[in-house]
């Protein structure tokens, strides 16, 4: 009797181990969401090059956090929504707030600061022209943007 306990309760905790790992929200798409270096964007209106330095994407289910780490401009970071488009073909971007020490600090960011970034309005839908977890090409009206998985 004892060694049916020791059977049905291995079985009861491999049972909650596999259901509380079910719970975890898992990434809409692996090949977008994750952590990106921007290589180098591109404005469509004038098709000027720029290649900066030390610029990030975090993308993240709900969330998107650009940032310059360490580099030499002081851009800063901003933290805004993230969603897809209907189709799962697009990427929008909007409500950016400046990034605090623990999280936003309520002050909306302005288009000025996040031009640097590539992003060319405050509420922006980016096309994924190219997703395969390794390299990331995002394009808006403002510009396409080229990232590469950090």
């Amino acid at each position: 009797m004892n060694r049916y306990r020791q059977i049905w309760g291995t079985i009861g905790l491999l049972l909650l181990v596999v259901l509380l790992g079910g719970c975890a929200k898992q990434p809409i798409n692996s090949d977008v969401e994750g952590f990106w270096q921007l290589e180098r964007f591109t404005t469509l209106a004038d098709g000027e090059t720029h290649e900066p330095e030390r610029i990030y994407y975090g993308i993240n289910r709900y969330v998107v956090e650009v940032s310059e780490k360490q580099g030499p401009h002081g851009y800063g970071s901003f933290i805004g929504r993230f969603a897809y488009g209907e189709d799962g073909q697009e990427a929008l971007m909007s409500e950016f707030k400046e990034r605090g020490r623990t999280g936003d600090n309520g002050k909306d960011a302005t288009l000025e600061q996040l031009t640097p970034f590539g992003i060319g309005a405050l509420e922006t839908v980016f096309r994924i022209v190219e997703a395969d977890g390794k390299r990331l090409v995002l394009e808006s009206d403002y510009a396409r943007l080229e990232l590469s998985r950090f």
